[in-house]
C-alpha cells in the first residue's frame, strides 16, 4: 500500500478539523494512536494513526476514496466551528482533490 498524499485533513471526537500538510511529520504532531477519531489523506482515502508514542506514523485504511464521508466531516466542521467564516460554508470544488486542497488552504487554526 502507498503512503498517504499530502495534505491529511484530522478530525477529533468533537468534530475540530487538523490540517497536517507533512504526513511524515506526524509523529511531532500526533502523540498516540488514538489522538484522532478520523482521518482523510490528499485523495479522500482514510487513515489512522499507528506505533508507539512518539513514533507515530499515518497509514491508508484502504486505497478507496471516501469523499461523501469526508465532506460530510468538514460540513459539520465548518457549521460547528469556523466561527470565523459568516457563511459557514466549505469550498465547493466538485473535485474531491481540488476540495481537499482548498480546504487545507482555508483553514486556520480556531
Amino acid at each position: 500500500m502507498t503512503d498517504p498524499a499530502d495534505p491529511v485533513l484530522l478530525f477529533d471526537e468533537d468534530g475540530r478539523m487538523f490540517v497536517l500538510h507533512d504526513p511524515a511529520l506526524a509523529s511531532e504532531l500526533i502523540e498516540s494512536e488514538g489522538e484522532f477519531l478520523e482521518g482523510y489523506d490528499g485523495r479522500g482515502r482514510p487513515v489512522r494513526a499507528r506505533g508507539e508514542p512518539g513514533q507515530v506514523d499515518l497509514a491508508l485504511v484502504t486505497t478507496e476514496a471516501h469523499g461523501d464521508e469526508l465532506r460530510a466531516r468538514v460540513e459539520r466542521y465548518y457549521s460547528v466551528f469556523a466561527a470565523r467564516h459568516p457563511t459557514r460554508i466549505p469550498p465547493q470544488q466538485a473535485d474531491l482533490v481540488a476540495f481537499i486542497r482548498a480546504v487545507a488552504d482555508d483553514w486556520v487554526e480556531e
